[in-house]
């Protein structure tokens, strides 16, 4: 009896350990719960990397033998973060094709990128984009012929990060020959268009102290009147303004306030009759003039992370929106005895009004457009309409069947052209106060194409997470 007993608990024994054995292989075999990131949380904290002397620019790679004078498309161009006038309405010269049939809209060509979100620029039939490259760890900026697709040049540098969502970033800025680009990890770097020469580098971290935002830098640098101006959020530097041509340091804003750099871009604006620079920062918005003086700062609104830039809604005001459950609020500036104030007219949740979390909202005539985040309830990724005189009331909506995510857009040729989180590209006329869909195709093959399109001559720049494309949306 002894001896059954003990075989029988030797055998549940036995049985117990196995069970306890498969259930740990099941758990290992198990995927891990999904976790989302949070403006708060997102592990940052424990990627570390080892820290290496970065020198901005130096190496430079030709690959192809073009002629020094790039190709000419007349005044077409995209030469900054949302076009021309940094508002993402895009010239046509004559109406595109939506017409694509099965095979979808004309590919030119697709490049490999390293993972990230960076959006291309257009100039002189030439495309740049400031990749991340995988095997040597470095930021790169990249120039290819618009037509073909060729890679031309690259300028690199040395800068080993985590995957932190993502490694690129930001969109550079082109004028007078030159291209500035402003990294994950807060380089500046500005070279010759044309002969990819490496002009002047400025380390933003090293210079004024600044802390590189959580999820790196986002913001687009910005030249307006032969300047590089850029949100420092510096120890003791708000905004800087640096020489187009040599780097140097033309006026600082003091960081009185002592607000942090966000992932946002500066807004050249007038706002009550008057030139400004708007920088969103985490702490609150301020503005300065054209010659660095201060003219006014506001910490009513305040979101944990922002990345989307104010948009002007007339009458002197801003429309402003982030994620992470911000939503949005619209900021007035009036001017009386020469000083200007600004202040919050009214906020509100993201299930209550237009809002963003990634991209910037559209102004087109008197309506402002936004696709709607995560958190906006029914209306969550769905493009939305708001009259510029009845916000944060929304007129109208794509509906359920016609999501978009955290995705681009811009307009061009009457219509809105979207890429979502998965690479469809979708075309959408506003008619009536409804959304209607011209075309649908998937475009890119991968995950998060949430880099900004780029337009120019009839030829648009797309990407996601690790490709890039080159569509022809010309009529024959």
């Amino acid at each position: 009896m002894t001896a059954d007993i003990s075989l029988y608990a030797l055998r549940a024994a036995v049985l117990l350990v196995a069970g306890l054995g498969m259930a740990s292989y099941v758990t290992y075999l198990s995927p891990r719960p999904v976790e989302y990131a949070t403006a708060q949380r997102d592990h940052s904290e424990n990627r570390m990397v080892k820290k290496v002397t970065t020198q901005i620019g130096e190496s430079f790679t030709r690959f192809s033998t073009v002629s020094e004078t790039p190709e000419t498309f007349g005044d077409v161009s995209w030469p900054c973060f949302r076009g021309v006038r940094r508002d993402n309405l895009a010239e046509a010269e004559a109406g595109l094709e939506t017409n694509w049939g099965a095979e979808g809209p004309k590919v030119l060509w697709r490049k490999p990128l390293g993972e990230g979100y960076s959006g291309a620029i257009i100039v002189g039939g030439r495309v740049y984009v400031l990749d991340y490259l995988e095997e040597e760890s470095s930021d790169s900026l990249r120039c290819f012929h618009l037509v073909t697709g060729e890679e031309i040049w690259r300028r690199s540098y040395r800068n080993p990060i985590r995957r932190n969502h993502g490694k690129s970033r930001t969109v550079p800025a082109f004028a007078d020959g030159v291209v500035v680009t402003l990294g994950p990890s807060a380089h500046v770097m500005a070279v010759d268009a044309v002969s990819g020469d490496l002009l002047w580098t400025c380390d933003l971290v090293e210079k004024y102290g600044c802390e590189v935002p959580q999820w790196y830098a986002g913001q687009c640098p910005l030249i307006d009147e032969g300047r590089v101006i850029l949100a420092i959020g510096g120890k003791e530097v708000l905004m800087a303004a640096l020489d187009l041509k040599t780097g140097e340091t033309v006026w600082e804003v003091p960081n009185t306030s002592g607000f942090q750099m966000s992932h946002a871009s500066i807004l050249p604006t007038v706002l009550a009759e008057r030139k400004q620079y708007v920088c969103p920062a985490i702490g609150g918005i301020s503005a300065c003039d054209v010659d660095g003086k201060l003219l006014w700062q506001c910490t009513q609104w305040k979101p944990a992370v922002w990345a989307p830039t104010p948009v002007p809604i007339g009458g002197d005001r801003l429309f402003l929106t982030a994620g992470y459950g911000a939503g949005g609020a619209i900021l007035s500036v009036t001017s009386q005895n020469g000083r200007m104030e600004a202040k919050i007219d009214q906020e509100w949740k993201p299930t209550q009004g237009p809002a963003s979390e990634q991209q910037t909202p559209l102004v087109i005539g008197e309506t402002l457009f936004a696709i709607q985040p995560k958190d906006a309830g029914r209306r969550r990724g769905e493009l939305t309409a708001s009259p510029l005189d009845r916000i944060p009331e929304i007129t109208a909506s794509s509906g359920r069947e016609a999501r978009f995510g955290l995705g681009p857009y811009l307009y061009v040729d009457g219509a809105f052209w979207i890429v979502d989180d998965d690479g469809v590209l979708s075309v959408f006329r506003f008619e009536n106060q409804q959304f209607v869909e011209l075309a649908r195709h998937k475009i890119l093959p991968g995950v998060d194409s949430w880099g900004p399109i780029a337009f120019a001559g009839g030829r648009m720049i797309l990407r996601d997470s690790t490709s890039m494309v080159c569509l022809d949306l010309r009529r024959e």
